[in-house]
């Protein structure tokens, strides 16, 4: 059988997934604080922000690199709590292997996420400490896979065409986005120190427009403030707030007929202390992602009414949207305190964690999200602090489908948490900020390849008689005989049907003139 050109009347172009990888990449460095940090005395809690990745697609494999944002939080020799901030930076390689039904150009998307899965630290000196992390990205390719191809052309070739449903993805990143606040200080005994700031995203709304995306929300900041010169030792406590921002954010092909969502980084933040005041500056970075379904028009079958002919069949998969959506949860959970690990006596300093999600399905027009939340409690006796860790699970309910999704891009960020121990047990409060991209998988089955032979020879009489079996549809007689398809419908008075090859399309027939 002769492979015909790739390209022709008869070939569509899709997009279609390449693939997901998991890449684990271990990172180490080693940092030393300035002279005016004061000395480590232990390591409390180590928090790592990944920024979004810089992909470069080149030839056979795409680079993704980034930085990553180290918040130390530890307790000095003084006693006090102190925070040092360091940064690293990451980078893989993905190899790009393209199938031979896939095109070569500018169409492949490559989509990547990175969580810290692990992180960990050791007290090299007084003011060294060796920080490893480890970094799961998951990488999915896209491109654009060609379906059919040149299958011949003329008024003896019949076609049975098929329409088919496929899912198209969109991605952008905007521009790095400067927020600030000013914060008045409580009245209160000794100057504020800010211990440490960190960040979180709530995006509330994405909207799709004409090659962007519309995206409201709030920075959830929270600072860790202490007042240094108090005549008594004072616990430190947060200031929580939140920041309202909007921005476009590019993406190239988006319409206002796709479902879209988005994330964010809080990337750097500044704190500026002043007399009475604190001063706030951030940078945000969103990333969004769009999707929809396109309808297209593939070949499911043919054949020649004067050629006799092979035909091969290619089962081609496809993703379909589902939905893309921005939520929250809340988390509210006591643990007693042996449970937890905590003796009795302490108090909780501060609190701090990621969320992980876990399991998602579909049940009764439901979408349900299942994860866990692994925190780290600062503890403090009076005198000395101390870190736990505590895990908690969470579950997320929105309206979906009783379709369960093949394909999710899913991100759960911890907003905001407190925590408080009360009796015998400790109680957290968490808010958790949900961004999904849902995808369904389906199949389509399509001419891959046709050869055409010798001329085909009817037999000599003027009819031929079909006797239908069960099985026949009106397109299995006519391609049987190599007869046009209009023509048995004509010669036979036969009422229309939804589709050539449709169960239904010889019903009640008993035989056919051909």
């Amino acid at each position: 059988m002769n492979r015909y050109e790739t390209d022709g009347p008869d070939t569509i172009r899709i997009q279609s997934p390449l693939g997901e990888r998991q890449i684990v990449t271990e990172l180490a460095e080693d940092f030393s604080l300035p002279d005016y940090q004061p000395e480590i005395k232990r390591l409390l809690r180590i928090r790592a922000t990944v920024s979004p990745a810089d992909r470069y697609i080149g030839a056979g494999s795409a680079e993704c690199s980034g930085t990553v944002d180290y918040c130390i939080l530890y307790s000095g020799n003084d006693g006090g709590l102190y925070c040092a901030n360091q940064s690293g930076e990451y980078r893989f390689a993905v190899p790009v292997e393209l199938p031979a039904d896939f095109e070569i150009g500018d169409g492949i998307l490559c989509d990547v996420e990175s969580v810290p899965e692990m992180v960990s630290g050791r007290v090299a000196a007084p003011r060294r400490l060796s920080v490893k992390c480890r970094l799961r990205s998951a990488v999915r390719m896209y491109g654009t896979r060609l379906l059919g191809g040149s299958f011949g052309e003329g008024e003896d070739i019949q076609r049975l065409r098929g329409q088919g449903s496929c899912a198209r993805v969109f991605l952008g990143t905007g521009e790095p986005l400067a927020l600030g606040d000013e914060i008045l200080c409580d009245a209160g005994e000794g100057s504020v120190r800010v211990i440490c700031a960190e960040g979180q995203v709530f995006v509330t709304e994405a909207t799709a427009g004409s090659g962007s995306v519309g995206c409201r929300g709030e920075l959830c900041l929270k600072l860790l403030c202490c007042r240094d010169d108090a005549a008594e030792l004072q616990p430190p406590y947060p200031v929580l707030r939140r920041i309202p921002f909007s921005q476009q954010v590019p993406a190239d092909g988006v319409e206002v007929n796709c479902e879209c969502c988005a994330k964010g980084t809080c990337t750097d933040i500044r704190i500026t202390v002043e007399e009475g005041r604190i001063l706030c500056e951030a940078s945000v970075i969103l990333q969004v992602r769009a999707q929809r379904n396109e309808e297209f028009a593939y070949t499911r079958d043919i054949y020649s009414t004067s050629q006799s002919c092979e035909v091969a069949y290619a089962a081609v998969p496809l993703s379909r949207a589902l939905r893309c959506f921005n939520g929250n949860v809340s988390l509210n959970s006591a643990v007693p305190l042996e449970e937890a690990g905590i003796r009795p006596g302490l108090t909780v300093a501060d609190i701090g964690g990621m969320a992980m999600p876990t399991g998602l399905e579909a049940d009764r027009g439901k979408f349900i999200l299942t994860g866990k939340c692994r925190f780290t409690v600062i503890l403090s006796d009076g005198s000395e602090l101390s870190a736990q860790e505590l895990e908690l699970p969470f579950r997320y309910e929105t309206d979906g489908s009783r379709e369960q999704p093949a394909f999710s891009d899913i991100t759960v960020e911890l907003l905001s948490c407190k925590a408080r121990i009360d009796g015998e047990r400790i109680g957290v409060d968490a808010e958790l900020a949900v961004c999904a991209a849902l995808r369904g998988q389906d199949e389509v089955r399509t001419v891959s390849e046709v050869a055409f032979g010798g001329e085909w020879k009817p037999a000599g009489a003027v009819y031929t008689v079909c006797y239908p079996m069960r099985e026949d549809t009106l397109w299995s007689v006519a391609r049987r005989y190599h007869c046009p398809v209009s023509d048995l419908v004509a010669r036979n008075s036969l009422a229309s049907a939804p589709a050539a090859d449709a169960p239904d399309s010889l019903s009640g027939v008993r035989f056919l003139l051909v």
